[in-house]
């Protein structure tokens, strides 16, 4: 049985998801295509601007078989620990392929294995931005990484699996210039501008019928988090290190909306994606245990499947260890913590349930 797997947020699903999707198809024709995709919260410490189960639905209606939550303590995070948790919850479904798009064909695996072998060695220069220090340092072991950004988010889940042993091998797609892009899709959405060349019919209609959330809604939320927090409770935040607790005690005083904020935090030593990140962990009060309760207890939550998704989830019922959750209950709560609390921090503008009473999306099935 061919069972093909991809990583991806879908933030929103544009004509380019889709297409890459049809190429798996096309070309390799899979048994069962699954995806694992981020839930309300993306990697970038931003919120998904359709939620999980308007984009797990646009996942199935264009193709994918069966779609899993990426949990926010693995899809909140840098590269390498996102790139950990897709990796893992895609062998936990027992995937044998993974497949991810890239703009520059270049040996994934052995560039991996240098990673591997000289992982602790990277040391951040100060003097530079981080961003710079990390594109240095892939370069170094030949990858460009600010000319190509996917290839580092491939490097990394090749980097993953071979530092785990998986049995999952790897191919590539070939990423076309075009002009799909997600960052393009959700800028213009901020604009107010069209983009209805840019995705399926499918997206068009679900965003014109949402109202987008951005860090706008949800800075004063930010703002009280903060300034209601001592010190000592903003320290025990996951993520929250070298004194940054005073810098953010400091700026959120003075500051009027979100964008300013991060501005006057962000710094050489902190990328703004990682203040970014770090702002999502506040508003959630995340705490380091509460992360490493989702890594130790590994679950896999369906959010979409066609019928064929059906038949795999059935196989996988019987061949997993891993705990399948399709709906909400009582004793799923407890493992589903985080998960719950950063949903209900969605509601509070969406004013929508994300946990209690959802099922699955399913098309075609009986």
């Amino acid at each position: 049985m061919k069972v093909y797997g991809l990583i991806a947020e879908f933030n929103p699903f544009h004509n380019g998801h889709k297409l890459f999707i049809d190429s798996i198809k096309q070309k390799y024709h899979p048994d069962v295509l699954i995806a694992v995709m981020s839930g309300n919260f993306v990697q970038r410490g931003d919120f998904a601007v359709l939620d999980k189960w308007d984009r797990a639905r646009l996942a199935v209606e264009y193709g994918v078989d069966l779609v899993v939550e990426l949990p926010t303590a693995y899809a909140v995070e840098p590269a390498d620990l996102f790139a950990q948790g897709a990796v893992k919850l895609l062998q936990q479904a027992d995937i044998d392929t993974l497949f991810f798009g890239t703009e520059e064909q270049i040996d994934f695996a052995s560039i991996a294995q240098k990673l591997l072998a000289v992982d602790n060695s990277f040391k951040q220069n100060y003097q530079q931005n981080s961003a710079t220090n990390l594109t240095d340092y892939y370069q170094s072991v030949g990858i460009n990484v600010s000319k190509f950004p996917n290839q580092l988010l491939g490097l990394n889940y090749v980097k993953q699996i071979q530092r785990h042993d998986f049995e999952i091998s790897v191919q590539t797609i070939k990423r076309l210039p075009s002009d799909f892009s997600a960052t393009k899709i959700r800028q213009r959405l901020v604009d107010k501008k069209t983009f209805d060349q840019l995705t399926p019919d499918l997206t068009q209609e679900l965003l014109n019928k949402r109202n987008l959330v951005t860090w706008d809604d949800y800075f004063p939320y930010l703002k009280y988090q903060i300034t209601n927090s001592t010190l000592e409770e903003l320290r025990q935040i996951y993520q929250m290190v070298e004194g940054l607790e005073y810098k953010l005690k400091k700026e959120i005083v003075k500051s009027k909306n979100f964008t300013q904020f991060i501005e006057q935090v962000k710094s050489k030593r902190y990328t703004m994606a990682r203040i970014r990140r770090l702002m999502i962990y506040v508003l959630l009060n995340v705490k380091s245990s509460e992360i490493n309760n989702v890594y130790n207890n590994p679950y896999l939550r369906i959010l979409g499947f066609n019928e064929n998704g059906q038949k795999y989830l059935n196989i996988l019922k019987k061949s997993s260890n891993v705990k399948l959750i399709t709906k909400v209950g009582k004793n799923e709560k407890n493992l589903l913590d985080l998960e719950i609390r950063a949903d209900r921090i969605r509601q509070l503008v969406t004013d929508q349930e994300e946990n209690f009473g959802k099922i699955p999306y399913m098309k075609g099935v009986h």
